[in-house]
């Protein structure tokens, strides 16, 4: 049978066109998948304070590019040398969780328990993978204000790992000094170090319901307010003061200083100046008022 050009041309053009369709759709799937899997990006919901409000919270977060402040309560109330039962039990109002995860939430790297409180046996942080067990405070973790509020940060870097509670070095781990247990396989030197490199980017937040979470980035290009809330502190009532006219002379700007000697900087190489030697010849400069810096002359000669 003989097929007319008009036609040919035609099932090229089909044929063609269902290809391109199908490397398309193949492109997107994949692309798809790798967004999926291998790099997440935070809410950005999640650079201001957010309310934990279950029991089990999962969220998107790059831990690597973000600093992951925890801000929880101190209670009133607390018993700092309570039974071992007790310490163990990661249900206690005092205890915090977080499990770390690379590339989906199947693939857990990392597991982080930290109290509210310091315990008088030194149970008050661990991360599974690095410490054979629970790790003691540098201090106790006190609240600030009525509310007795805790910020902590976990900042994470490629070597090591630091909690801090607010601005007081609580905790630090380096992922190559990681520890070993003759019984527990979570916790060895290979684990540790893996928790360094893993790329977390999904964390699940547990037991920790009441506290609030945001990330702040590392980059410095987003600075995170806090929302805005009744304030519990009744802020100190100033007494107005009357300040009373100067009558001193106004003070000169720091650029318009002009010295009274006749010899410039550049200029000193003179007997009257002993040669550069003598200081009250060199230009007066405020250089840490001045906006134009250090200005001298110079007098150009043509060499003979």
């Amino acid at each position: 049978s003989v097929v007319s050009t008009q036609s040919t041309g035609h099932y090229y053009i089909t044929n063609n066109l269902r290809t391109m369709m199908r490397g398309v759709r193949i492109v997107v799937l994949g692309a798809l998948l790798l967004g999926s899997t291998l790099s997440a990006v935070i809410n950005p919901a999640l650079t201001e304070w957010h309310l934990i409000e279950q029991g089990e919270e999962r969220h998107l977060f790059p831990l690597k590019d973000y600093i992951l402040q925890v801000k929880s309560f101190l209670p009133e109330v607390y018993d700092t040398n309570p039974p071992y039962s007790q310490l163990f039990d990661v249900n206690k109002p005092s205890t915090m969780m977080m499990l770390l995860h690379e590339g989906s939430y199947n693939n857990k790297v990392g597991r982080l328990v930290w109290n509210t409180i310091k315990f008088d046996k030194g149970f008050d942080v661990s991360i599974e993978e690095c410490d054979r067990k629970y790790k003691s405070y540098n201090s106790f973790p006190t609240g600030k204000g009525e509310d007795r509020r805790q910020i902590w940060n976990w900042n994470f870097f490629e070597d090591f790992v630091e909690l801090s509670c607010n601005g007081e070095l609580q905790y630090s781990r380096s992922f190559d000094e990681g520890e070993s247990h003759p019984f527990l396989q979570n916790v060895s030197p290979e684990k540790c170090r893996a928790l360094g490199d893993a790329e977390v980017d999904r964390i699940v937040f547990k037991h920790m319901k009441g506290k609030y979470i945001r990330g702040i980035p590392k980059d410095g290009k987003i600075v995170p307010t806090e929302p805005v809330k009744p304030e519990t502190e009744k802020p100190e009532t100033e007494k107005p003061t009357t300040v009373k006219p100067s009558t001193a002379p106004p003070t000169p700007d720091a650029d318009d200083i002009i010295t009274d000697k006749p010899y410039p900087t550049c200029n000193c190489w003179t007997a009257e100046c002993g040669y550069c030697s003598n200081l009250d010849c060199t230009v007066k400069q405020d250089l840490v008022n001045s906006e134009r810096g250090i200005q001298v002359t110079s007098t150009l000669k043509r060499k003979r």
